[in-house]
């Protein structure tokens, strides 16, 4: 299996922003609106105001994860096989690098 190399140019593959774009992504999967009587309730608010507020400001978090985490991917992917993308994505999550 060959390793891809970055071409020259680019800006090198960062497993902290892969990593930070999965977090955000899942921190958007939590269903934080279930938080919106209790939030409104303890400051005094309107709860469905406070429910679109916690919706929109989950919907960004997660359009930024995927945003920064899909930069990553598709650097990864430019010197991939399409067979070796998951793996290659799964490795440089984990350990932090192209080569294992």
């Amino acid at each position: 299996m060959s390793v891809p190399v970055p071409a020259r140019g680019t800006p090198p593959i960062s497993a902290t922003r892969l990593r930070v774009g999965v977090f955000l992504i899942l921190l958007w999967w939590i269903p934080v609106w279930l938080a919106a009587p209790v939030i409104g309730e303890a400051f005094g608010l309107d709860v469905k105001n406070v429910a679109v507020a916690l919706a929109v400001v989950q919907t960004v978090v997660g359009a930024l994860g995927t945003l920064v985490a899909g930069k990553q991917i598709t650097r990864i992917l430019r010197g991939v096989p399409r067979k070796q993308m998951l793996p290659t994505v799964w490795r440089v999550f984990r350990h932090g690098s192209l080569d294992g």
